[in-house]
């Protein structure tokens, strides 16, 4: 009974025009993102640039943020992005002041005139490193690195740039969240072939690829889904089939359950079909010996992408049984929308927290990768609960609609009234 409901709901997804236009648009954007992907190739030695890497050393990100803040401190005005879009903040005197204060405690630097006389001073020996390719040079853009205080804790250090991040209204360079992506250091040869070698042998290659179309899948697999689950469950009202379901005798949860599944089936079918592609190239590749993840595109897509398809079809579902309109999509629009505004600072991988899209947008890092993976899994399983339970609520919620005891529009209610005055 149960699997012949999965099935019918299968079915019934499939003649949906909202699916194949998903699927239209999977397509479309993996075409463009990843349809030409090169296959990484070993570095050679002597190159002008390997690129480049966030320093995970306390002491560079402290100066590279120190360098970004002086930089702006003596220009008066701040770069953020509060919502992911570009801001200009001028801080009033006050705040300003106390931007002042906090650079005078964590650098020693007192006055505007020191503070631009040691910029100007860092930035010609930053030129002179970078011309001489010295390693481990920090990278800091629109200025250069400053040295912390030799009394400053890393602590105090986090402390106070939050403390300047909420004077400028959030989302600045010295948010906790974007520290660690201020001290970006060139790559040398031997790390650039460090990170190829993982790719190869503890990656298998595949490995590196699967997190790459992971990261670029999931960012339309935090949306796309929710407009099934919304025009599935708007069809019923519209074709008046809620009287008739009411009648049946599978019970609320086996209805709701098989609908849901049967929308995590086929949403996950062309996930699966397209990653055929990536893997294909990956063959090819590795023709000359080497070893293969073969299943590594499958692993990721369902412990990668499969809990965000999830609590993207489980808030849709919720919200338009619930409320018998199209909420879902406006409340998971806004939440995908900040999202992935959030969740820029960690494309790099290994920093993935509570982010409805994990980040990866590279196939190197495993290294990063691998010292994250606790943090990962814990995300993933997270919303992969928090999906079971409002599946849940739904069935609760669609339970009370059969016994006419629930209409959020007062419709059943109206007519009880009706019927009281008759």
């Amino acid at each position: 009974m149960f699997a012949q409901l999965i099935l019918k709901e299968c079915r019934q997804t499939a003649k949906s025009i909202i699916y194949w236009l998903i699927v239209l648009i999977l397509v479309i954007f993996f075409s463009s993102q990843l349809g030409n992907m090169d296959i990484a190739k070993k570095p050679k030695p002597g190159l002008e640039s390997y690129g480049r890497y966030y320093s995970s050393n306390e002491q560079d990100i402290m100066k590279a943020t120190l360098g970004y803040l002086v930089s702006e401190y003596t220009n008066g005005k701040y770069v953020t992005y509060p919502i992911g879009f570009y801001k200009m903040v001028t801080p009033d005197k006050e705040e300003q002041k106390r931007i002042g204060e906090i650079i005078s405690e964590t650098t020693g630097l007192d006055t505007k005139e020191e503070m631009e006389k040691t910029l100007n001073a860092e930035t010609e020996d930053s030129d002179a490193e970078a011309s001489d390719k010295k390693e481990n040079h920090i990278i800091v853009l629109g200025g250069a690195p400053i040295a912390p205080s030799k009394t400053l804790t890393y602590d105090r250090f986090g402390e106070l740039m939050r403390e300047v991040d909420h004077l400028l209204g959030g989302g600045s360079q010295y948010n906790k969240k974007h520290l660690k992506t201020n001290a970006a250091t060139p790559k040398t040869y031997e790390q650039a072939l460090q990170e190829y070698e993982d790719l190869m042998e503890k990656d298998h290659l595949t490995g590196g690829y699967a997190r790459l179309y992971s990261d670029y899948m999931g960012i339309m697999l935090g949306i796309l889904p929710v407009f099934l689950a919304v025009t599935r469950g708007m069809r019923d009202r519209r074709s008046q089939m809620r009287e008739l379901i009411a009648s049946r005798r599978a019970s609320s949860a086996s209805i709701i359950v098989s609908r849901y599944i049967s929308m995590l089936i086929m949403l996950m079918l062309p996930v699966l079909l397209i990653s055929c592609i990536p893997l294909m190239e990956c063959i090819q590749y590795a023709a000359s010996g080497f070893h293969l993840d073969y299943l590594a595109f499958v692993k990721y897509s369902f412990g990668w992408l499969l809990p965000t398809i999830m609590i993207a079809t489980a808030v849709g579902m919720v919200l338009t049984e619930l409320t018998d309109t199209a909420l879902g999509v406006l409340v998971q629009l806004a939440w995908w929308f900040l999202a992935i505004f959030s969740s820029m600072s960690s494309m790099s991988g290994g920093m993935y927290g509570l982010d409805l899209v994990p980040r990866h947008n590279t196939e190197y890092n495993y290294a990063g990768f691998h010292a994250g993976f606790t943090q990962l899994a814990a995300n993933r399983v997270l919303y992969a609960v928090i999906s079971v339970l409002l599946i849940a609520v739904t069935v609760w919620i669609y339970s009370l609609k059969r016994k006419g005891r629930l209409d959020i529009r007062g419709k059943l209610l109206g007519n009880r009234k009706r019927k009281s005055q008759a």
